[in-house]
């Protein structure tokens, strides 16, 4: 039975999938919007983009069942740019500086989001989300709308999901059977170690644990801090004051760092831990890994990427940040030429039950069934059927239909869990990266040498007051300086 405590979304699961459909449209098609219209029915066309997971071969087929709806409902029809996920940052970047027709785009604090707020490429959209997006307002917590403002401006509104995460690990259940593993028993990071022991010892072959990507290394997980935006410095859940900390000069870096060197010269890593660019469900899909670290929302989307059944122990609260929240968001694009037309098109994604579960999951009957227990699945003898779900990076998630082998509570699991979380002090406040841009690339440049070496234990911790030294030469106390300032502005306007 799959484990249903639940954990941290995206969370971007873009890694894990093959090959997908670029759905962007050529210039000239028969299909192309005619001065922002829909060529056949005259309404403005509303060209929204965002990342695909698996087969979107009928997306155009979704999209005119959507356009149904919104014609009737908003008068303006839906044109999907499903881009390829692992493309998606790039050609985003690349439609936001060009002049393209783009109304709604998605983005995330994790693809660059205050940049592109600081560049312009995004429109304010309190005006219009006051007048035309209420339902929107309404649907989504305070806390969570604050994720998308920045600069006294909300500039982004989050798809409505799982926002609390917890650190956890995440084994094969198959062989935590085998070995007779006590699940309850794994109560602290250091408990994981007697565990990882008996893999190696009775499972020749099979490496006890591995990284999850190549940048969801195992000593991240560990790293339980609100990170106020992607830039170094970051805020402690614990304690009430607001002082902006160097993480790689933190006792609990520096503990990380230790427990994974020992996980390292143990030999429960592989040699290459720190330079794989195998995921871990695939690891475990082969049969060539047991278990790996990460910040998960639900145990069951984890089974469904490794293929097999996965077992999860959260190892810290749930807790919820801006970036937990902000990482998926619909924004408004610069060269929308309707913006409120937009608006009122996106709050169906959040109001509209038949609206969110076209986009989710496709046409009822073709691309999934309802069951007798109220669940969704793949016709009989489909394993893809045109329209993979894309579930999580739009709109209002809990309006869905879940999909067989989930609990059939799980969005109000969801719910309270959202509810229930630690949420960081700092929910609301964004970092503008731009006045320390030249530090952040210097100190970037640094990190990447070093930060996986020490999460995967391939770094002696010896080596860390050097690797602190070389941030500073970086300049890392200047991103500190102003990340603090700029905190302590925020404090002062709330």
């Amino acid at each position: 039975m799959f484990t249903k405590k639940r954990f941290v979304g995206f969370t971007l699961v873009i890694s894990l999938f093959g090959v997908l459909i670029t759905a962007c449209g050529n210039s000239g098609s028969e299909e192309e919007a005619v001065g922002g219209n829909d060529a056949e029915t005259g309404l403005y066309e509303v060209v929204m983009t965002y990342p695909a997971f698996g087969d979107v071969t009928d997306v155009k087929e979704v999209q005119d069942a959507i356009s149904e709806i919104t014609a009737e409902k908003v008068g303006a029809t839906v044109k999907l740019l499903p881009v390829n996920g692992s493309n998606y940052a790039n050609q985003m970047n690349l439609m936001l500086a060009g002049s393209d027709k783009l109304d709604l785009v998605y983005t995330s604090v994790w693809f660059g989001l205050e940049s592109q707020i600081s560049r312009g490429q995004l429109l304010p959209m309190d005006e219009h989300l006051n007048e035309f997006g209420q339902k929107i307002l309404e649907t989504i917590p305070g806390e969570a709308v604050e994720a998308g403002r920045m600069n006294g401006g909300t500039y982004g509104v989050p798809s409505i999901k799982a926002w609390a995460l917890s650190p956890s690990f995440v084994m094969s259940t198959e062989l935590a059977d085998k070995h007779g593993i006590d699940l309850a028993s794994i109560k602290a990071w250091s408990d994981i170690s007697g565990v990882l022991q008996r893999i190696k010892d009775e499972e020749p072959g099979v490496t006890p644990i591995v990284s999850y990507t190549s940048q969801e290394t195992p000593g991240q997980a560990m790293l339980n801090f609100d990170p106020l935006g992607t830039a170094p410095g970051v805020l402690d859940f614990n304690g009430t004051d607001y002082t902006v900390q160097n993480l790689f000069a933190t006792e609990r870096f520096s503990t990380m760092a230790d427990l994974m060197r020992e996980w390292y010269e143990k030999g429960y890593f592989s040699k290459d831990v720190a330079t794989s660019q195998e995921t871990g469900s695939n690891l475990i899909k082969a049969g060539k890994a047991f278990s790996y670290i990460r910040n998960i929302n639900e145990c069951y989307s984890e089974s469904l990427a490794a293929g097999t059944e996965l077992a999860c122990v959260p190892l810290e609260d749930s807790y919820m940040t801006r970036n937990s929240v902000a990482s998926n968001m619909m924004s408004l694009a610069r060269n929308s030429e309707q913006p409120d037309k937009a608006i009122q098109v996106l709050e169906l994604f959040y109001s509209d039950e038949a609206v969110i579960n076209l986009f989710t999951n496709g046409i009822e009957g073709k691309h999934y069934v309802k069951q007798s227990d109220g669940l969704i699945a793949k016709p009989d003898g489909v394993s893809s059927s045109g329209y993979d779900s894309n579930q999580y990076a739009v709109g209002n998630n809990f309006l869905s239909y879940i999909w067989e082998g989930n609990d059939p509570d799980m969005w109000e699991v969801l719910k309270s869990e959202n509810e229930s979380a630690v949420k960081s002090r700092a929910m609301g406040f964004s970092f503008d990266i731009n006045p320390v841009k030249t530090q952040i690339t210097s100190v970037t440049n640094v990190q990447n040498q070093y930060d996986a070496g020490f999460q995967t234990g391939t770094f002696d911790p010896a080596e860390l007051p050097a690797y602190i030294e070389k941030l500073k030469s970086a300049g890392v106390d200047k991103i500190l300086a102003e990340k603090q300032n700029q905190l302590n502005q925020w404090l002062e306007n709330k």
